[in-house]
């Protein structure tokens, strides 16, 4: 009995480290789940925020006037535009200015 009792006390002692072992890693694990969905939550924010600021931005209202403002753009008409035959008669138009 002795001899049954001292192969499975190594065996007991082996076995209760393995288990505090894969419980220390299944806890890391669930903080690093729990990192990654925090960041993936605040990637999301930024790019809902971003998604926002873009469509603010691309407003045609806003892009001609800064075009107009900024740059000092004008609008493109019939008046403004010359006609020119290109050699072999393709005709091109020509913004004038």
């Amino acid at each position: 009995m002795t001899r049954l009792n001292l192969l499975l006390l190594p065996l007991a002692v082996i076995s209760a480290l393995l288990v505090v072992r894969v419980q220390y890693e299944a806890r890391r694990a669930f903080a690093a789940l729990d990192t990654a969905r925090e960041r993936a939550q605040q990637l999301q924010l930024d790019h809902d925020r971003l998604q926002v600021e873009v469509r603010a931005l691309s407003v045609p209202g806003r892009i001609e006037g800064l075009a107009r403002d900024t740059l000092g753009m004008v609008a493109v008409t019939a008046a403004r535009t010359d006609f020119v035959r290109a050699p072999g008669g393709v005709a091109a138009s020509v913004p004038t200015r």
